[in-house]
């Protein structure tokens, strides 16, 4: 099945530009997994019915938050794909990216692109927000 919302050319180095690693971790074939792109693509959908109606800047953060959803789909496994050190004849450089906060950062990232879109953010006005302080007497 095609993809419905990243039909562009080279669309899989935009998720690994998001991500921040090479290729050689994140593989084409990895990305064009059923789990991964078309989840990401379902879950975008789910919350803009009427993506396919969308023309201009509000595509432009459709795929945007589109990519982002792909990439926060990725992180949990990338510690396992990515080695701990990074080692030469002369150095040895421990790698250190903490995959849980890179997915908070792209679940924002994706909130942002999609509340610029005016259907969404009209949809997401409309909708209580609560929220549960923890006060201390």
């Amino acid at each position: 099945m095609s993809n419905l919302i990243l039909t562009a050319e080279d669309w899989q180095q935009r998720i690994r530009d998001k991500v921040g690693v090479p290729e050689a971790y994140l593989p084409d074939s990895l990305i064009e997994q059923p789990d991964c792109i078309m989840v990401a693509e379902a879950n975008i959908i789910e919350m803009i019915p009427n993506y396919a109606d969308l023309t201009g800047i509000d595509r432009v953060y459709l795929e945007a938050a589109t990519v982002c959803e792909c990439a926060r789909l990725l992180c949990p496994s990338m510690s396992a794909r990515l080695p701990q050190r990074e080692q030469g004849p002369h150095f040895t450089h421990e790698i250190v990216v903490d995959w849980d906060a890179k997915k908070r950062d792209l679940e924002e990232d994706r909130d942002s692109y999609l509340s610029k879109i005016p259907t969404v953010a009209a949809s997401w006005q409309t909708v209580p927000h609560f929220q549960v302080h923890n006060h201390r007497r």
